[in-house]
């Protein structure tokens, strides 16, 4: 059996036409057939059977007709009234003739002439072989005016042959109206059942083609889901983007072109509402990125002008160390000096009395050195102290610089104490030269003291030369440090306005999305636009503070 699901509509269509036609061309056959049918028998009945009645009975009427002349033959007295008779008879012989051998020919030609017709034609003919002399010598003794004869032929010869042809073609006439009605009888027959078969053909075809129509129609709309003017409302309504008009189905209808447009235009109504919904998403999240871009821009370049402070700031310290190191390497020379002037003032020690003078000018040289020394112990105790304030200002990147800055002062502090033993030293010298050569005995071990102190101030100088190197080294490190950082933060800067671009890029992106997917009208949509619906932003992170 076809299954006409499987099939397209084009076929299923075609099926159904190709029956209509079918039944069609098998109902013209069959008319054909029986009009051609009626025609035969009815050419059969008026061509033939009527035909070889009319002669028949055209015969019987012309031997009628001649045995009438017989009798006027008899009564009439005149002989040009009997010779018009006798030429008339003489014509219906002659037409007797012609009508018998017309329809001896029709019984040859017909090949449905039954032997009853050739049978009752021949009983004719002979009896008009008897009959004819009988009729001649009838005939003759008229044209004598001999009437007695004639009438006497007629009435005791002539009449029982005429009776016996008349009778015969009587028969032949019988016969042929018989068999005409028989014909007619037939073709009435033929035509009733070609009539019946051409009616229960058409209820087959009426049946046919309702049944094929209905198979058609329902196989059709069943693949269809439902009615085309509904398919072309909803895809009206698509095209128009209004994806809220919804299709009413049957539960068990998962295979139909209604199924798979509702399908479709619930899958189209998800995606265009997810997509309207990550558009707004995008362009909240692109503002407040734009937003955030702006904030950090500005934080940025305020750390940048901080850093160039700081840089500023760095160099001038680092200006300060250099100073304090060159200070340093001066007090480390002097120093030497000192030691070397200790070692001559051992030497001389016997003439203590006589350089006491010199020994004086050159302790107030001391104090002030040591002067200068403890000058610049301060400075770099409060050098220090700014350093350990900037370092902590600094934060995480200025813990190094804040031990260096705590060595510093420590050092300063060292050498602040260390210019004080001087300066108690120089105060005892002092104290020594005043008291003259009463402690002159005691020059020595002074000397010795002074050697000591010497000693120990040239270490606390180079100590506070080395930690004024590594001051100044670390300090480069801390610049070229703040350096970078300056570069990078820069870079952070350009990086910024780049993100800040590219969130007004997506914004405007966003919005022309927005805009594209407008048109259409959504469940979600449609909520959305409602006083108290709303669509949740994405979650940004609250951007770092510089």
């Amino acid at each position: 059996m076809m299954n006409l699901a499987a099939m397209k509509v084009r076929s299923r269509l075609a099926i159904g036409f190709l029956l209509l036609v079918l039944a069609l061309l098998v109902l013209g056959g069959l008319s054909l057939y029986a009009m051609r049918t009626l025609d035969k028998s009815m050419s059969d009945i008026v061509n033939v059977n009527n035909q070889q009645l009319k002669l028949a009975l055209q015969m019987r009427e012309l031997v009628q007709g001649r045995a009438i002349v017989v009798r006027n033959i008899v009564l009439y007295t005149d002989p040009q009234a009997v010779a018009n008779e006798i030429t008339r008879s003489e014509d219906m012989a002659a037409r007797y003739r012609q009508t018998s051998e017309q329809l001896a020919k029709m019984f040859a030609d017909d090949e449905g002439t039954l032997p009853a017709e050739t049978d009752l034609l021949a009983a004719a003919q002979r009896a008009q072989q008897e009959a004819s002399p009988i009729y001649m010598r009838a005939l003759e003794a008229g044209r004598q005016n001999n009437s007695q004869e004639a009438a006497r032929i007629l009435r005791e010869e002539l009449r029982a042959k005429q009776d016996a042809w008349l009778d015969q073609l009587m028969a032949l006439a019988d016969l042929e109206s018989k068999l005409s009605d028989e014909s007619a009888a037939e073709a009435a027959q033929a035509s009733a059942r070609l009539r019946n078969a051409i009616v229960v053909i058409m209820a087959i075809a009426v049946l046919a083609g309702a049944l094929s129509a209905w198979l058609i129609t329902r196989s059709i709309l069943r693949q269809l889901g439902g009615e085309p003017a509904d398919a072309q409302k909803l895809a009206g309504a698509i095209a128009s983007g209004d994806l809220t008009t919804a299709l009413t189905l049957d539960e068990s209808d998962r295979s139909s072109l209604m199924y798979s447009l509702e399908t479709m235009r619930m899958q189209l109504a998800t995606t265009v509402g997810t997509i309207i919904s990550a558009a707004e998403s995008i362009s909240t999240a692109s503002a407040q990125i734009a937003e955030g871009n702006a904030d950090l821009s500005q934080r940025t370049e305020e750390q940048a002008a901080s850093l160039e402070e700081t840089a500023a700031s760095i160099e001038e310290m680092t200006s300060t160390v250099r100073m304090n190191q060159d200070n340093a390497a001066s007090g480390s020379g002097l120093a030497v000096d000192c030691s070397q002037l200790t070692g001559e003032a051992g030497r001389v020690v016997g003439q203590v009395v006589d350089a006491i003078g010199a020994i004086s000018t050159d302790a107030e040289r001391v104090g002030e050195i040591v002067s200068v020394i403890d000058s610049i112990a301060f400075q770099t105790n409060i050098l220090a102290l700014n350093a350990a304030v900037e370092a902590a200002r600094a934060g995480e990147q200025g813990r190094g610089f804040a031990v260096v800055a705590t060595e510093v002062r420590a050092l300063a502090q060292r050498s602040a104490t260390a210019a004080k033993e001087i300066k108690g030293l120089i105060e005892n010298s002092k104290r020594a030269v005043q008291g003259g050569e009463a402690l002159a005995a005691t020059a020595g071990e002074q000397m010795q003291k002074v050697l000591d102190a010497v000693a120990r101030l040239k270490e606390v100088t180079v100590e506070i030369a080395s930690a004024s190197a590594e001051q100044t080294s670390g300090i480069e490190q801390v610049n070229v440090a703040v350096s970078q950082m300056d570069t990078m933060t820069q870079q952070n800067a350009a990086l910024v306005e780049e993100s800040a671009a590219a969130a007004g890029a997506m914004a405007t992106q966003a919005k022309e999305l927005l805009q594209a997917v407008a048109r259409f009208k959504t469940e979600r949509r449609t909520a959305a636009t409602h006083p108290g619906a709303r669509f949740e932003p994405l979650a940004l992170a609250a951007p770092a503070h510089a």
